[in-house]
């Protein structure tokens, strides 16, 4: 988890609904997802993790919150005959802290892969 329930208080005081562990766990995972792959850390805790991701997972917990956006397991709904897909939205705040920081992953250009060595032939 990239912060504790004290830090989310302490940052926005007017929230009157206090994030559960499992919640920021799920936060922390999703602005993880978010970070480029040669930037993550599996070993980043409350205190180890930089700022700016910090930042951005607080501020994801806010925009949940807010939102009233519900955490869900599977990204489709069925009911009777209807089924919808979920899509978890993340706070544009979120997104700019990683991406003005350089932490946002933005996919693999083309050029990255060729630097790799693809063996051809036996």
């Amino acid at each position: 988890m990239f912060f504790t329930v004290q830090e989310f208080q302490a940052k926005y005081p007017n929230i009157t609904e206090i994030p559960e562990n499992w919640q920021i766990e799920a936060v922390s995972q999703m602005i993880l997802s978010q970070v480029a792959l040669t930037r993550r850390d599996d070993s980043w805790n409350n205190t180890t993790v930089p700022q700016p991701i910090k930042n951005a997972s607080l501020e994801q917990m806010r925009f949940m919150i807010e939102h009233d956006i519900p955490f869900v397991d599977a990204n489709k709904v069925k009911a009777g005959s209807m089924e919808a897909e979920l899509h978890t939205d993340y706070s544009t705040l979120a997104l700019r802290y990683l991406a003005n920081a350089g932490y946002l992953y933005r996919g693999t250009p083309m050029m990255s892969n060729w630097g790799i060595s693809l063996p051809f032939g036996g």
